[in-house]
């Protein structure tokens, strides 16, 4: 049997892709996604990807047309693509202490590209989860401590 997330010839359903995902993650994952719909109204869009660093089924969220964030669901955890302008990256520094290390960590060593930085951020705890919808608000220009 093939694994959801690997099989491209089977589209998943939300429900399907929500229940691939263990009870403790799947709990941040729907988290994360009410948190998205709540605030931003995007658009969903389930795709698959062929991409060398992260294969398979994954949430594409998209508002006036724009990316606003890529949600990777993997067994133990997900992933979340954010992609913000390295100019972002002093006020991520100047709110440190709000940030986990981890994810301080993958916003310093991600390399520039055309003036963004593609931040893959393994979502495994409730406050790692903080950040990026942290990440998320700046990179629309809301500034907010949680």
């Amino acid at each position: 049997m093939c694994d959801l997330i690997q099989d491209p010839t089977h589209t998943p359903t939300f429900d399907e892709i929500s229940s691939y995902i263990n009870n403790t993650a799947r709990a941040l994952w729907e988290d994360m996604n009410t948190f998205i719909k709540n605030t931003y109204k995007a658009a969903t869009r389930i795709t698959y990807s062929k991409c060398s660093a992260k294969p398979g089924w994954n949430v594409k969220y998209q508002k006036s047309g724009k990316s606003l964030c890529t949600l990777y669901p993997e067994k133990e955890s997900f992933v979340v693509l954010v992609v913000i302008k390295t100019d972002l990256t002093e006020a991520v520094e100047a709110m440190q202490v709000d940030y986990q290390p981890e994810v301080l960590e993958i916003v310093r060593t991600a390399k520039p590209f055309n003036g963004t930085l593609w931040l893959m951020i393994p979502v495994v705890s409730e406050k790692v989860l903080e950040n990026v919808k942290q990440l998320l608000l700046l990179k629309h220009g809301v500034n907010t401590r949680f």
